[in-house]
């Protein structure tokens, strides 16, 4: 970490000498400028939509929002009910105009709703027959299967409402308190203050936001003052950064998941962990506690989950996860065949226990190197395959190319069952799903959550089917609990982060 630090160091006195300024900055004007990570849009990788989602520019809204506790509020509804039959009525705020003049209808739900049922975003089983106009304020929304968790899912970002006859792909014209100015794919998206917000307006006239897929990169253009604020500050930059009087450190509430995907259902070559032995002994393979501790210097925690505990309520301790146990570890790839080879390494049947691994791009590079490490000990080889964007890194998982993937995850609406129903189940529109899918226990107890009136009782399904993939089956290993977090200049005033990032609301930040 000191070597890194002072690499780090001398680079921004570098970038400093050579003035590098912020390019049109209005002193007049309380613009702020963002530096966000990679710009997922162009891929489309993870069902990115143009900003709404994975970066939220506010520029749209849903029919209901998350709130910091993760639970539904409303928003361009303000109220909704159950009517029966599998359909919810949502009754639309009045007075609610988009950005080009046209009024918020039921008819503009039903079409952007449409775009996402026929996109095949998310997972509420949502399609073109699923929507009623009811009146000009008022719609009913009945999804093809049971699933009674509907408001809680959307909140979602990507379910957000546009005006009838725009393309949200090219020009997103939404109703929040920020308008779309421009996007150049990889560079920027600019948008500016809606002054006709049907809520309270922003106090930022505009806001930049500039792409930096490198996190080093990222930071060095906050200390230069290119920039206001970043978000995903590198763990290890923390230190750095606070004790910059100019400079502090933002911690959003745990929120962000990280964890070990297997590839349980592999082609061969990447077979090797559908034998669920071995899964469980890479889950006791890892020194959590160390790993909190020695790497991310106690900017996470070391909880065991596929979601955010308190998402789970009670229900949260069913799900245990893996002790740190590397004798036991050993001893379940002994029993599974494998036997010490050259170099340390298991083979069974002339073949050597070599995994891939992959990981998100944007994720801590230290992490890996430290699974690699903890699964050497046990006599697992594991090689990490370094992919340079969002966009390749989700086609080779697509193709199920790797045994493992160290995968970020965000609790990003308030349906408990929503990263279970999201990536393990069967049904999943996700493209990698397939490779991981739990099995017909864990696909029922999640269908009963979804189609349960009584939000408890999702709750306890949703820890129970959590406790099949992660202590039974090891499909999902988790490695811990992470803050996310941001550094911004000390003139930056009122940003409040939230547990799910890509529910991020900017209309309270001031920039002085």
């Amino acid at each position: 970490m000191r070597v890194r630090r002072a690499a780090f160091t001398g680079a921004v006195a570098l970038l400093a000498a050579c003035g590098r300024g912020s390019e049109g900055r209005d002193a007049r004007q309380p613009e702020l400028v963002v530096g966000a990570g990679a710009d997922a849009t162009p891929s489309g990788a993870f069902q990115a939509r143009l900003g709404v989602y994975p970066l939220n520019t506010n520029v749209a809204e849903p029919l209901v929002r998350l709130t910091p506790e993760l639970g539904v509020a409303p928003l361009l509804a303000v109220r909704w009910e159950y009517r029966g039959q599998n359909t919810w009525r949502f009754v639309l705020r009045q007075g609610v105009r988009f950005h080009d003049g046209q009024p918020l209808t039921a008819a503009a739900v039903q079409e952007s709703l449409t775009q996402v049922a026929e996109a095949r975003l998310g997972y509420s089983g949502l399609e073109k027959r699923s929507f009623a106009v009811v009146d000009d304020s008022t719609i009913d929304i009945t999804p093809t299967d049971p699933n009674l968790r509907l408001p809680e899912q959307l909140v979602h970002p990507n379910y957000s409402i546009f005006a009838p006859g725009t393309d949200p792909g090219v020009r997103p014209v939404g109703t929040g308190p920020f308008r779309f100015i421009d996007y150049e794919p990889n560079h920027r998206l600019r948008v500016v203050r809606n002054d006709s917000y049907w809520g309270e307006a922003a106090h930022l006239a505009r806001i930049t936001f500039r792409f930096y897929p490198d996190a080093t990169t990222r930071v060095l253009a906050l200390t230069a003052g290119e920039v206001d604020l970043i978000i995903d500050l590198p763990r290890e930059q923390v230190a750095t950064i606070a004790a910059q009087p100019d400079l502090r450190v933002a911690r959003a509430p745990p929120g962000l998941i990280l964890a070990l995907q297997t590839n349980s259902h592999g082609r061969p070559p990447y077979d090797l962990l559908s034998d669920r032995r071995v899964r469980q002994a890479i889950g006791r393979a890892i020194d959590r506690e160390r790993l909190v501790g020695k790497v991310w210097e106690g900017e996470a925690k070391p909880v065991q989950n596929m979601t955010v505990p308190a998402v789970l309520g009670d229900y949260a301790a069913r799900v245990t996860g893996f002790p740190y146990d590397p004798r036991g570890a050993a001893a379940m790839l002994e029993a599974a065949g494998w036997r010490p080879g050259p170099e340390g390494i298991r083979e069974k049947s002339g073949r050597r226990l070599r995994l891939v691994l992959l990981a998100n791009p944007e994720g801590d590079a230290g992490t890996a190197e430290f699974i690699q490490a903890g699964l050497r000990k046990v006599g697992v080889e594991v090689e990490w395959v370094k992919l340079p964007d969002l966009g390749s890194y989700a086609a080779r998982m697509a193709r199920g190319e790797f045994d493992m993937n160290l995968s970020l995850s965000n609790q990003n609406d308030a349906n408990p069952l929503f990263l279970p129903a999201l990536i393990f189940h069967s049904k999943s529109t996700r493209p990698f799903a397939r490779w991981q899918l739990v099995g017909p226990r864990f696909d029922r107890l999640v269908d009963s959550g979804m189609r349960t009136p009584d939000a408890e009782e999702a709750r306890r399904l949703a820890a129970e089917a959590i406790h099949i993939a992660v202590d039974e089956e090891a499909v999902l290993i988790p490695v811990a609990t992470l803050f996310r977090l941001y550094a911004l200049k000390a003139t930056v005033r009122g940003f409040e982060p939230h547990p799910s990032q890509t529910n991020l609301s900017w209309t309270s930040v001031v920039r002085d």
